[in-house]
């Protein structure tokens, strides 16, 4: 005894259009209203764990956002790179900062460099150095994100 399953359309005065899951039974013919997610017609969205957003701000500009993906910090568009770097800041991050600009990624936007896209860096501690323009003895600079 197979069973196949269809939904009728329905307009409701009170609630307009909605839509009623049947089973019908192929031998019978015999219609049976089912809930779409006992069927298995409907699954329920699984939420993903969101990630815990981190922050960095300094002195000299910088507002940062950012994730922990596995080994990996993913620094989130919208974030503000402080608009220079230290006399002391090191060359790799100069090159990276140097290296978003010119792919268009990091604009000079009110004194700070502004980052379009979501931005995958190697580490954390890469990370804060590029945006900051410093140099970053650890990813502690990073905090949880204060609840407003």
């Amino acid at each position: 005894m197979t069973k196949t399953h269809f939904v009728k359309r329905i307009t409701q005065p009170d609630y307009g259009e909605l839509y009623q899951f049947y089973e019908v039974d192929k031998a019978t013919r015999e219609e049976t209203p089912v809930d779409p997610f006992d069927a298995g017609l409907l699954l329920m969205a699984v939420e993903e764990e969101l990630p815990e957003i981190l922050t960095i701000t300094s002195k000299r500009g910088a507002d940062a956002s950012g994730y922990y993906m596995g080994e990996k910090f993913i620094v989130l568009k919208g974030s503000k790179f402080a608009v220079s770097t230290t006399a002391k800041c090191p060359k790799n991050y100069v090159r990276l900062r140097e290296k978003l600009v010119l792919e268009g990624l990091l604009i000079p936007l009110h004194n700070q460099l502004f980052l379009l896209e979501d931005y995958v860096f190697d580490n954390a501690v890469i990370a804060m150095g590029t945006v900051v323009g410093g140099w970053g003895k650890g990813p502690h600079g990073w905090k949880a994100e204060s609840v407003r």
